[in-house]
């Protein structure tokens, strides 16, 4: 259990991370559904035509959001870790 006490670095580190992990579950669940390994993969398959375009496309838009997002995250949780 976290500590109410706890606040600043350590809370702002804990949702990031959090958030990390909620971002990587999103995306590995269109990852699985089409068991391919990089979002690139979804657009592949809809050009080969083994997929439909919708929802495909959809889904891999959503990936590579979840993708950048936690590139971005990680970049924040850095910047925390400078500070320290």
């Amino acid at each position: 259990m976290i500590s109410p006490h706890i606040g600043g670095i350590e809370t702002e580190t804990l949702l990031i991370l959090s958030k990390i992990s909620e971002q990587k579950e999103f995306l590995n669940c269109i990852l699985k559904k089409y068991n391919i390994r990089k979002p690139d993969d979804i657009e592949k398959m809809i050009e080969r035509g083994e997929i439909e375009e919708h929802p495909g496309y959809e889904e891999y838009l959503s990936a590579l959001s979840y993708e950048q997002n936690i590139k971005n995250l990680k970049k924040m949780l850095d910047n925390l870790i400078k500070r320290i």
